[in-house]
């Protein structure tokens, strides 16, 4: 029985890119931070630490829908493969045999993991390394929510280096967000195609079966 995964497709597209996204956003969260200095108070401080937390919740819920939405397409799609009786389990399969087609979804594949595991391995380095001024940004923070001057060459320097540890990392996250999509794309709209076969082939046969062509 073949399986429709259009809806599972469409959603986990839709959470991955979300998740890459907000993930972006919280890179560039040493903005708000950089704001509140300017605007010393409780209020840009309060905002400030609003938007962090609620981030880093957004991305939790996006990052655990994307994984349940992609597990659900997943399976489905391999079930699909034994409809159409692909020997293999693996959904790249999906796309049939010709060698054009198959070297651009080796392609992706490779991309989408080399660039998922590269973010992976960027984002622990960039945490180690920012917290030699952990402490010092936390002092910065506690001045403007106290409401007193803070150097802002210092601001500067401490909030721009946390921007530009993070980023990279965020950068190669949307990347391989982007190879995903084109994966989940590629693979969905080629089983989709194979059903579109599969019953035009059926409709051929039975218009052939009340044409009288083919007899027992």
């Amino acid at each position: 029985m073949i399986r429709a995964i259009s809806g599972h497709a469409s959603a986990a597209m839709l959470l991955v890119a979300a998740a890459a996204l907000v993930n972006l956003g919280i890179a560039f969260l040493p903005l708000a931070d950089l704001h509140a200095l300017h605007h010393p108070g409780r209020e840009s401080a309060a905002l400030a630490i609003t938007l962090r937390a609620g981030g880093w919740v957004l991305l939790a819920g996006c990052c655990l829908g994307a994984a349940a939405a992609w597990a659900g397409w997943l399976v489905r799609a391999r079930a699909n493969l034994v409809a159409f009786g692909v020997r293999s389990r693996r959904v790249v399969d999906s796309v049939g045999r010709a060698p054009e087609v198959r070297r651009r979804m080796t392609v992706f594949t490779w991309a989408f993991r080399g660039t998922l595991l590269a973010g992976a391995a960027t984002l622990p380095v960039a945490s180690l390394a920012g917290r030699e001024t952990a402490a010092e940004m936390g002092g910065v923070r506690a001045q403007a929510r106290a409401g007193q001057p803070v150097d802002d060459a210092l601001a500067a320097h401490l909030f721009g280096r946390e921007l530009v540890l993070y980023l990279p990392a965020a950068a190669l996250f949307v990347l391989a967000a982007a190879f995903a999509l084109l994966l989940i794309a590629h693979i969905t709209s080629a089983q989709y195609g194979r059903v579109a076969r599969l019953r035009a082939r059926d409709s051929a046969v039975a218009s052939e079966a009340v044409d009288g062509t083919i007899r027992a």
